[in-house]
């Protein structure tokens, strides 16, 4: 199969497979799959489908931006995106109301069943009030808005351990 043809078909059926993912708008999951990479490669045994070279993904809303980024899908359906990258990067709009969420991490799991994201190494993340929170690891329940963040104690710089920094924007700083 030619790289034309191949790259028109993983993207057929990954806009299949996504139709089924939980979107933060309403309307995003109804809206086409736009990926685009120097290289892909699908194993349909291994359910796993892995664009790598200046990947982005756009779907409604939502945007991946990563070094590479791997697909994992059972039975047909996307079960966890894993993007990877110096750092890798996500955005998504919550809501009509919201401004982006941003988020930022060496690797960035995000778990659509679960609708959660795992930000690991060099994490990051703002919220659309302005609030930011930095850290080793940070896990974002999107569907409870839920935010955990954990430092490195196993890391230390300046004789202290890799604590989470996080900012309150003012209240005449918040959008």
């Amino acid at each position: 199969m030619n790289p034309t043809k191949f790259a028109i078909a993983v993207t057929t059926l990954l806009t299949c497979f996504f139709s089924a993912t939980v979107a933060a708008l309403a309307s995003d999951k109804d809206q086409p799959i736009h990926i685009s990479s120097d290289r892909a490669e699908r194993n349909d045994k291994q359910g796993m489908t892995v664009y790598s070279g200046s990947v982005q993904m756009d779907q409604g809303s939502l945007r991946i931006l990563a070094d590479k980024v791997v697909i994992h899908s059972i039975d047909n359906q996307v079960s966890k995106i894993v993007a990877t990258g110096k750092p890798a990067h996500y955005q998504q709009q919550p809501s009509q109301e919201k401004q982006l969420v941003i988020a930022t991490g060496n690797t960035i799991e995000y778990m659509i069943d679960g609708e959660k994201i795992h930000l690991i190494e060099n994490a990051s993340l703002r919220q659309d009030d302005g609030t930011t929170m930095t850290g080793k690891r940070i896990n974002y329940d999107i569907k409870e808005s839920v935010v955990k963040a954990e430092g490195d104690s196993n890391s230390t710089a300046n004789n202290k351990p890799d604590r989470i920094h996080m900012v309150i924007p003012a209240k005449s700083e918040r959008q």
